[in-house]
């Protein structure tokens, strides 16, 4: 299915296509917390990271006029949304997950364990099977805390 060139494209290179998606600094961790850790409210949105209220708004309206997310009235709080993820965000998971590990094994300051580390990279395709699951089964957190160390979230 090709998509819509509703915007200029740089070139016609797939990378190129990519970072016009999600070549900013909060895309891609609204999606990590859609897909990792089952958030769906407006406020749980990249605690840590202390995204302003006006660019995760602009950033929630484009994933979902890109069809990444999608957007519903919360039935008990009704001035508030609940965001879900699509398909087409889902299809991502592998791109993050390669992401995340990248980031574990080159980061200096890594919260993982090294035992993590080392066993990420004698069973490689093992840990990744792992962690997709975890992430399929809504249970990344426990995960990533038991077999990773990581114990703060």
């Amino acid at each position: 299915m090709r998509q819509s060139r509703s915007t200029k494209r740089r070139s016609e290179c797939p990378i190129s296509f990519g970072l016009d998606i999600f070549g900013d600094q909060w895309t891609l961790l609204i999606l990590r917390d859609i897909l990792f850790y089952n958030r769906v409210n407006f406020k749980d949105f990249a605690p840590r990271e202390h995204i302003a209220t006006n660019i995760l708004s602009e950033r929630l309206k484009k994933l979902e006029s890109m069809g990444f997310i999608t957007k519903c009235r919360n039935d008990k709080l009704q001035n508030q949304y609940i965001y879900s993820p699509t398909s087409k965000s889902k299809d991502l998971l592998p791109v993050l997950l390669e992401i995340m590990l990248w980031g574990f094994q080159y980061d200096p300051d890594s919260p993982v364990s090294k035992v993590f580390l080392e066993r990420m990279g004698r069973e490689r395709m093992t840990v990744l099977r792992e962690i997709t699951q975890a992430v399929e089964s809504g249970r990344f957190a426990v995960y990533r805390q038991e077999e990773m160390g990581i114990s703060d979230l």
